[in-house]
C-alpha cells in the first residue's frame, strides 16, 4: 500500500524511468470477459478488407507520415532556435522552453552548463546521469569528483573551466539515445560551442562523436586532436574517457593521464 506522497513520487518516477509515461484509459477493464477474438484472415480475406478496415489502414499511414513530418519540423524548429540565440543565457532559456524532445518530459531538470564561460577549456559532459539530473549539474555525482581530481592533476580547478552538456535531458532509465534525439539536441550543442568560443574542448565518452557527428566510439577517437568547424568558429577538441567509464575500468586511467598532459601541454602553447 502507498500511505504517504513520498511512496506515491518514487512510484511515478519509477514508471517514469521505464517509458510510462501515459494511461490508457480511465476505468478498468476485466480482460477476462472480453469477448474471444477472431481467428486471423487468410491471405485471400485480406484483399477484400471491408470499407472500416481500408479507413483504419489509411489512419494509420497518416500517423506514420506525421511522425516523420514533426520530426522534421522539430530539427528545423531546433536549429531556427537555436540560431537566433544571441548570449548563453537565451540558448538556456530556449531550451527550458524547447517541447519537441521527448526526453525533457521525463526529465527533472534541464542540464544545461555551470562555470567559467569566459574559460580557454570548455569540458563537454555526455547526456546526464541520474545524479546529474537530479542535482541539475553536469558531471556530477562520482563523476564529477573524479573529473575534479583529474583537472587537479593537471592543476586545473574545476571552477575555472566551463562545464557543459551535449544532451540536456537524461534518458529513461539511462538508455542509449536514439538517432532523433540527437538530431533534436544537437542543434543547441554546436550554438553552444559557438557562443562560448574556447580555445580547446575536452569531449568526455560519447560526446566525442555526437559532436563530430560520426559513429565512431571513444576507443577510437580518444588521444587524437581534431578541428571543430561550426560556421566562422574553429576549435581543437581532445576526446577522452568519461570519468564514469574510469570508475569502472581503472585499469584505463593511465590512457586519461596521457590524454590530460597532451591538454596540458597544448594550453601551456597557446598561453
Amino acid at each position: 500500500m502507498l500511505h504517504t506522497p513520498t511512496d506515491i513520487n518514487a512510484l511515478s518516477r519509477f514508471y517514469l524511468d521505464a517509458g510510462v509515461d501515459e494511461t490508457i484509459g480511465d476505468d478498468p477493464v476485466n480482460r477476462f470477459n472480453l469477448p474471444p477474438q477472431k481467428s486471423a484472415t487468410t491471405q485471400n480475406d485480406a484483399s477484400a478488407m471491408r470499407p472500416v478496415d481500408q479507413e483504419q489502414t489509411k489512419k494509420t499511414e497518416a500517423i506514420k507520415s506525421s511522425a516523420v513530418t514533426s520530426l522534421a519540423e522539430g530539427i528545423r524548429e531546433a536549429e531556427t532556435i537555436a540560431i537566433s540565440c544571441k548570449t548563453v543565457d537565451e540558448l538556456r532559456r530556449a531550451l527550458e522552453t524547447f517541447e519537441y524532445c521527448s526526453l525533457k518530459k521525463l526529465a527533472s531538470h534541464t542540464v544545461f552548463a555551470e562555470g567559467n564561460a569566459q574559460s580557454s577549456l570548455m569540458i563537454v559532459d555526455r547526456q546526464p546521469s541520474g545524479d546529474g539530473d537530479r542535482s541539475g549539474r553536469p558531471f556530477s555525482g562520482l563523476a564529477g569528483e573524479l573529473l575534479e581530481k583529474m583537472l587537479a592533476a593537471i592543476e586545473i580547478d574545476r571552477s575555472d573551466v566551463y562545464l557543459a552538456s551535449a544532451i540536456p535531458w537524461r534518458p529513461p532509465g539511462e538508455r542509449v539515445l536514439t538517432d532523433e534525439e540527437r538530431a533534436l539536441c544537437l542543434p543547441f550543442a554546436l550554438r553552444h560551442i559557438t557562443l562560448v568560443q574556447p580555445d580547446f574542448i575536452l569531449a568526455c565518452g560519447e560526446a566525442a562523436g555526437y559532436l563530430l557527428n560520426q559513429k565512431s566510439g571513444v576507443n577510437k577517437l580518444r588521444g587524437i586532436w581534431r578541428d571543430l568547424q561550426i560556421g566562422s568558429v574553429r576549435t581543437k577538441m581532445l576526446p577522452i574517457f568519461h570519468p564514469t567509464f574510469l570508475i569502472d575500468q581503472p585499469a584505463l586511467k593511465k590512457y586519461a593521464w596521457s590524454d590530460l598532459l597532451s591538454l596540458k601541454s597544448a594550453m601551456k602553447e597557446e598561453q
